[in-house]
């Protein structure tokens, strides 16, 4: 929905090309390309094995590997490499790496395409605000900087990629937004929940005042008194020839 209701941005050959998913978590992405692009074969990497082991579309294939420490894909092997929402436990090194390995693993001419939110959010109320500086201040105490979401152009330029472009998405966070800024909203909520205790670590309050913090950054995003918003970067490049 954020991106116009479009999976990818890069061009996929339609007859036997081959595509990599890094860092595929569930594989939600994963099986939802295989199933619309039957001859294109697709190939899911994590480090966490939490993709489907057994039921999955035939031309999809699962592997347990760290994209930060080197895959066992050869080189130039791919059409197109995928990476999506691995910023929030990315170092600069970690990025750096990552973006290497794609651009070993891609035949010449194929495409990397990232995308990654933005942690900052704009034009929020104070509790809204107190979540995400929260969340900015324990990827901080992991060395993880989100501000890097915002300049990965100039890794991929660094890396060797050619073409590089960057689409940037406003996604809206409440219910202003209507059916999109309600389900964004319930994702960074359900985020939020689940690092709750990460929350109250990196700002020193108890557990149940990062509760109370999210419980109002929920009624802000409802109250319709702010316009909040975060930014979705689609940042892809290729490979020269």
């Amino acid at each position: 929905m954020i991106m116009g209701n479009k999976n990818i941005h890069v061009p996929i050959p339609k007859d036997c090309g081959r595509v990599i998913d890094l860092g595929c978590g569930p594989a939600t992405w994963t099986m939802d390309m295989a199933t619309d692009l039957t001859a294109v074969n697709f190939v899911g990497v994590d480090i966490s094995p939490i993709y489907p082991a057994a039921i999955h579309p035939r031309n999809c294939a699962f592997s347990r590997e760290c994209i930060v420490s080197g895959l066992t894909q050869p080189d130039c092997s791919f059409d197109v490499a995928y990476q999506r929402n691995v910023a929030p436990g990315f170092t600069l090194e970690h990025w750096t790496r990552s973006i290497a390995e794609a651009y070993r693993i891609l035949k010449p001419g194929g495409y990397f395409e990232s995308v990654e939110t933005d942690v900052r959010v704009h034009d929020a109320g104070p509790m809204t605000n107190a979540c995400f500086d929260h969340m900015v201040m324990s990827m901080a105490s992991r060395s993880v900087d989100p501000a890097v979401v915002r300049s990965l152009d100039k890794l991929m330029i660094s890396a060797g990629f050619v073409d590089v472009r960057v689409v940037e998405y406003r996604v809206p966070l409440g219910e202003y937004g209507g059916k999109l800024g309600q389900l964004w909203k319930q994702n960074m909520t359900a985020i939020m929940e689940t690092v709750k205790p990460h929350l109250a670590k990196a700002g020193h309050i108890g557990e149940q005042q990062a509760g109370e913090m999210i419980s109002e950054m929920g009624r802000e995003t409802k109250s319709g008194d702010f316009r909040s918003f975060q930014t979705v970067y689609v940042t892809y490049g290729r490979k020269p020839l």
